[in-house]
C-alpha cells in the first residue's frame, strides 16, 4: 500500500486554487445545479428557516467559493442568527470578491455595531464610501442607508478613525 504524501497534497490543492478551481469544476456540478440550491436556500431564508438556509449557504460556499453571491447569502443568515463574527468574515469575503458590492460592507457595519464595536462599523462604512460607485440606483440607495447607519455608529467613531489614519501615515 502507497503512503500519502500530505505535503503534495497540500501544494496540489493549493496550486489548483490558485488556477480558480471549485469543488463545483473538480467535482462536474453545474452552475443551474448550485443555483437550484441557491433558490431553496434563499427560499429558507425568506421564510425564516434560518439552520436550513445556512447548512445550504455553506455548502454553496464550499462548492464555488468564488461567488459573491454565495457568501453574502451565507452572511445574511449568520446576521440574523446573531453570529456576528461568522457574519462579517462572510461579508469580508463577499467584498474581496466584489469591491465594488456596498451590501456587504453595510451589514459588515451593522453587525459591528451590534457588537459594539464602533471603530469597525466606521470602517466599514468608510469602505462602502470609497468603494461604492457614485451614480447607480444601488450606489445611491446604500449610500443613503449607510448615511443612517453613521448617525448610529457616532461621529466619534469616524474622529477615532481619521486619528488613527494619520497617526499610521506620520
Amino acid at each position: 500500500m502507497q503512503k500519502l504524501d500530505t505535503g503534495k497534497i497540500a501544494d496540489g490543492v493549493k496550486a489548483l486554487i490558485e488556477k480558480g478551481a471549485t469543488l463545483k469544476r473538480l467535482k462536474g456540478v453545474t452552475n443551474a445545479e448550485l443555483e437550484a440550491v441557491y433558490s431553496l436556500a434563499f427560499g429558507y431564508y425568506r421564510t425564516g428557516k434560518y439552520e436550513e438556509a445556512l447548512k445550504l449557504f455553506q455548502f454553496l460556499v464550499l462548492f464555488d467559493h468564488l461567488n459573491a453571491k454565495y457568501w453574502l447569502g451565507l452572511g445574511a443568515v449568520q446576521q440574523v442568527l446573531k453570529d456576528y463574527h461568522s457574519a462579517v468574515a462572510s461579508y469580508g469575503y463577499c467584498s474581496f470578491l466584489k469591491l465594488d458590492n456596498p451590501k456587504p460592507q453595510l451589514h459588515a457595519a451593522e453587525c459591528f455595531l451590534a457588537m459594539g464595536d464602533r471603530r469597525n462599523a466606521a470602517s466599514s462604512l468608510e469602505a462602502l464610501d470609497a468603494y461604492c460607485p457614485k451614480d447607480t440606483d444601488i450606489g445611491r440607495e446604500y449610500r443613503a442607508k449607510a448615511a443612517k447607519l453613521r448617525e448610529a455608529v457616532g461621529e466619534e467613531a469616524f474622529a477615532a478613525l481619521a486619528k488613527e489614519d494619520e497617526a499610521a501615515k506620520g
